[in-house]
């Protein structure tokens, strides 16, 4: 499908998404006691009840400020003392990259063990035509992929496993052959295909081009890449998001054909409000479907500017992987002295054009970029477009991870929103190779506070795992599954990263207002915990349980109850 073509899709649908905007049912007027509410309020930051009308918070205090008024009238929820935070927000994730029938390859602890469980998920789902995996991990495996390894899962089937880092991916030898991928091969633009001595491809394919060069008439995407899988992807992930007390996400990188599957899943139905990043390889799409928006914004509606879903924002990609090795520095890689890392995809003049065109058609930028030389380039793009230092413009840098004192500086200085990885349970022994004296620069979480920097925490998503408790120990800790500690002068204590986890992200898609904190006049978005995190050992956040979710008031996960019945504690006023 053309760009046109696309464009011209979007604006037959819009009409149908504004009639398909699903009114969820609001709950009455509630109030929960008895707990410890952690508000991210500087004014307020702990309470022991909040009031909830009309979808916001209407009140925040103590129990006695509002429960005896309001006792006979409302409904109540005592908390037990239970600890009440913010919903979560997750800035940077991918719910559309990887097929629901992918699976996970992070606990496999040698080859043989990967080639047992991508065997396996082969019998399950006989009808694929791919067999897929993702997450294996080179440092454990002791090495990476290559084709006659996973030519061992099957010789009649293509077989495609995603790194770590999700910028190198492993195929066999069916894959290469049907996608006609030879030893003459050249290397796509932006991309690679890893090969032997003796110059024959082994299999190791890096970025996005290379994976796009595999898909030919005899082999389709391995992606999702249509409406239907989309539809199916987001309900799983809707359910799951809420489940571990996530209130809003943001979309990494969403293709504009892919975003009508947004709206169609109607996340006002599902409950998790979201924040969409398009695709700078498709600029002029966006662009078309802005110009659209905004002629419909005209008559009052604003399908991509509310509550549920925003889309202001384009991702472009500057810079290669951490995770993968690839990212550029201006030193040495600790374990090859002779090796910088790979070159960034643009020179600075492209960057500079690139990126002054998104600021210019009034998008939010977000960059990806990892390597200290990869991130000086974007901040000297983005001070070139932007000009004027006091525009509020809140360009985005996703991952940043490895910084100077310059570097932060120049961030603070320019507005910066920094999004930054919180992956060192799972990823910590992958910084093995960029030497101890750079751990302390690697995801400088501790320094965006200390500078001033906008923080908005993630987990990139399936990068490393979803659970919110699990990214904050993660980021208290700086201590990876093995029991080794990266980069202690970076941890962040409890608060930081709850208010990274909360208000970071909000503020970080222009929503620090609406939410991200429990304060009278915000959406009431929260979740209610098991423990309070900041009295729980450091070690132990993550298994703290997620007891409920409330999303603009209305409860959407009780572990404890079954759908319709009210929880144990609850008090309904009677009929009036």
């Amino acid at each position: 499908m053309s760009r046109y073509e696309r464009a011209r899709t979007l604006s037959i649908l819009i009409p149908l998404w504004l009639a398909l905007g699903c009114g969820a049912e609001q709950a009455p007027d509630l109030i929960l006691h008895n707990g410890v509410v952690i508000t991210m309020d500087p004014t307020q930051p702990e309470a022991q009840a909040i009031l909830v009308r009309d979808a916001r918070f209407a009140a925040v205090g103590s129990d006695d400020d509002f429960l005896p008024q309001m006792k006979d009238t409302a409904r109540t929820i005592d908390l037990g003392g239970k600890t009440v935070v913010p919903g979560f927000n997750d800035a940077h994730l991918h719910p559309l990259l990887l097929p629901p029938t992918s699976i996970s390859l992070a606990e496999a602890g040698s080859i043989d063990e990967l080639v047992v469980a991508l065997r396996k998920q082969a019998r399950v789902a006989p009808d694929e035509a791919w067999i897929l995996g993702h997450d294996y991990d080179d440092t454990t495996l002791g090495r990476h992929l290559d084709r006659s390894d996973l030519d061992r899962v099957s010789t009649q089937r293509p077989v495609l496993v995603w790194h770590a880092s999700l910028h190198i991916i492993a195929v066999n030898s069916v894959a290469l052959e049907a996608a006609g991928i030879t030893a003459e091969t050249p290397d796509p633009d932006e991309g690679f295909f890893f090969r032997n001595g003796k110059g024959r491809p082994t299999g190791l394919i890096s970025e996005r081009s290379a994976l796009e060069a595999l898909v030919t008439d005899k082999q389709p995407t391995p992606l999702v890449n249509d409406l239907t899988s989309a539809l199916d992807g987001l309900a799983v992930f809707y359910q799951k998001a809420l489940r571990l007390g996530i209130t809003s996400i943001t979309d990494g990188l969403v293709p504009p054909e892919l975003a009508v599957a947004y709206w169609l899943s109607s996340p006002e139905g599902a409950g998790v409000r979201v924040n969409l990043m398009l695709d700078a390889e498709d600029l002029q799409t966006a662009k078309w479907l802005m110009r659209i928006h905004d002629l419909v914004a005209f008559s009052g509606w604003r399908p991509l500017d509310s509550p549920w879903l925003r889309a202001r924002t384009i991702k472009m990609y500057h810079g290669l992987s951490l995770s993968g090795r690839t990212t550029r520095l201006y030193e040495a890689y600790a374990d090859r002295p002779d090796y910088f890392g790979l070159e960034p995809q643009r020179s600075q003049a492209e960057l500079d054009e690139l990126v002054a065109e998104i600021h210019d058609a009034g998008f939010q930028a977000a960059i990806h970029s990892n390597g200290d030389y990869e991130i000086d380039m974007v901040l000297g793009a983005i001070e070139k477009a932007v000009g004027d230092p006091g525009i509020d413009h809140r360009h985005r840098i996703e991952h940043g991870s490895i910084v100077n004192e310059r570097i932060l500086s120049r961030m603070r200085d320019l507005g910066i929103v920094l999004a930054p990885h919180s992956y060192i349970h799972e990823k910590g022994s992958m910084l093995e190779a960029y030497g101890e004296q750079r751990w302390d620069w690697m995801f400088a979480n501790a320094s965006s506070f200390e500078y001033g920097i906008p923080n908005a925490a993630n987990s990139d998503f399936p990068v490393s795992g979803l659970n919110p408790l699990l990214r904050i120990q993660s980021l208290v800790t700086r201590r990876s599954r093995h029991g080794k500690v990266y980069g202690a002068s970076q941890r962040l204590t409890v608060e930081q990263a709850l208010y990274a986890y909360t208000m970071g992200g909000a503020y970080a898609s222009f929503e620090e207002d609406e939410k991200g904190s429990i304060e009278a006049g915000k959406l009431a978005d929260f979740v209610v915990l098991s423990n309070d995190p900041r009295t729980v050992p450091a070690g132990s956040i993550s298994k703290i349980r997620v007891e409920q979710s409330f999303v603009g008031g209305v409860k959407r996960f009780d572990r404890a109850s079954e759908p319709g019945q009210p929880q144990a504690g609850e008090n309904h006023a009677p009929p009036r």
